[in-house]
């Protein structure tokens, strides 16, 4: 039944709606468990600008390279097929669209496109979530100038690998590393898929070849990328420790650092990539076969369900061990004993990482929806558009390094606290609280990391 006019709440002004959003905002923020850790990750990001300067540069490839390939699509497809460039439109004068502008002005947000964007930003900020405890950027294209650094042993990272991960798996660390070769030389190769059938003019047959087994080497390019993304995010989580320790280092010996710690992570990384890989790989390659084709649908809506379904699960399983990687990169465990680790650390500190979950959720989400927003408004081909699909790598960057510097506090926090009840000072499993304990093999004893 309809509500009578005059029984209707009134539309609540807007200046009123951002005043009660930024009061209830402030209001979570300085009262929430979790706030010691907030501010401290954000200590540590102002101390240590390369968090973010990392992350950023890997989106802002990304998205650098995004650009590069809708230019060259551009310039080799038919005009009926090319992606949409437009320099400007126009300007609007009329004071009641100041907030949507009309559809040929310079600021035009389609009607639902709030809307839109609230609803679309939802699994894009899960995984960002996921990505704090997991994998927080994209390395591709960068991952094909890894893949040269590695191959050249710059800096004699290579050798550190190889050493680590003989060290770490004996004979089985062979086939680990020359696993990582392969993956590296297709991540190489990535790059290039996208344009081999107008550079080397396939025919149909070396088209439709190659339309069948480029998701192979995508596939084997993924990866690698995950791997480079995993060390360049031992990497960062090691800064922040040295931030909360006090330690001093340099860049070189600490890469070569994280470089030994992800022969303890990779385990991990491994049993994920074999997870993703069934969930969102594996039907990907098999569509293009006709031997699987009955398997899997072919409406394009269908696919796209199945894809976020696939996202979606994978998210909620990397959520249920989400210390995983932060306990074996800080406390160089078996996968059982971090197993055992993670399920102690959820059971004793529940309430602080709901809390934590939830905050970096909520900023995800409103930096998400905040940048999808202006990107619709400026519309997705203009020269506006593009110009702030470069700038939203470096906001999220922002956002990304100071959660992940916030959950390297915290975990820390918690951790201590659990050593500090533990009869006798420190036994068994717990963080490295002073620089002798034989847990913390390679950790220093002065306040000199290197």
């Amino acid at each position: 039944m309809p509500v009578p006019a005059a029984l209707a709440s009134p539309p609540i002004p807007l200046p009123w709606l951002l005043g009660g959003s930024i009061v209830g905002y402030l209001l979570v923020i300085f009262t929430n468990p979790v706030r010691t850790s907030l501010r401290d990750g954000l200590r540590c990001v102002q101390r240590y600008s390369m968090l973010w300067i990392t992350l950023g540069i890997f989106g802002f490839a990304y998205a650098l390279f995004q650009l590069a390939l809708r230019t060259y699509f551009y310039c080799v497809l038919p005009p009926a097929d090319r992606p949409q460039f437009v320099w400007a439109r126009d300007a609007w004068r009329d004071p009641q669209l100041w907030l949507t502008g009309s559809p040929q002005s310079l600021w035009y947000l389609p009607p639902h496109g709030l809307h839109s964007a609230m609803w679309d930003s939802v699994l894009p900020s899960l995984e960002s979530v996921v990505g704090i405890f997991n994998l927080l950027i994209t390395t591709f294209p960068l991952s094909a100038v890894a893949t040269v650094l590695l191959l050249i042993n710059w800096e004699g990272h290579h050798f550190v690998l190889w050493r680590a991960l003989r060290k770490r798996f004996g004979l089985w660390g062979w086939a680990v590393y020359f696993g990582i070769v392969v993956c590296a030389l297709a991540a190489l190769a990535k790059p290039f898929l996208y344009a081999a059938p107008q550079l080397l003019r396939l025919d149909e047959h070396a088209a439709g070849l190659w339309f069948q087994w480029a998701p192979v080497a995508e596939w084997l390019s993924f990866i690698f990328e995950y791997l480079v993304g995993v060390g360049v995010q031992i990497t960062l989580m090691l800064i922040a420790f040295c931030w909360v320790r006090g330690l001093t280092f340099t860049h070189e010996h600490l890469l070569d650092f994280a470089i030994r710690r992800f022969s303890f992570v990779v385990k991990w990384a491994l049993l994920v990539m074999v997870v993703s890989s069934m969930f969102i790989h594996v039907p990907l390659m098999l569509k293009n076969f006709a031997a699987f084709q009955g398997w899997f649908p072919t409406d394009e809506a269908a696919v796209d369900l199945r894809w976020k379904v696939a996202r979606m699960v994978l998210s909620v399983l990397l959520l249920l061990f989400a210390t995983m990687q932060i306990t074996l990169t800080f406390h160089s465990e078996s996968l059982g004993k971090a197993l055992r680790d993670h399920w102690h650390f959820m059971g004793r500190h529940w309430w602080r990482f709901g809390w934590f979950l939830i905050l970096a959720g909520l900023h995800f989400y409103l930096l998400r929806v905040g940048l999808d927003v202006v990107q619709r408004a400026l519309g997705d081909g203009t020269s506006l558009g593009l110009v702030w699909s470069l700038l939203a790598s470096w906001l999220n960057a922002v956002v990304a390094a100071w959660l992940l510097a916030s959950w390297v506090c915290l975990y820390k926090q918690c951790d201590t606290e659990r050593v500090s009840a533990t009869p006798g000072g420190i036994s068994g499993p717990g963080w490295p609280d002073t620089p002798n304990s034989p847990k913390t093999p390679g950790f220093p004893e002065q306040g000199v990391l290197f």
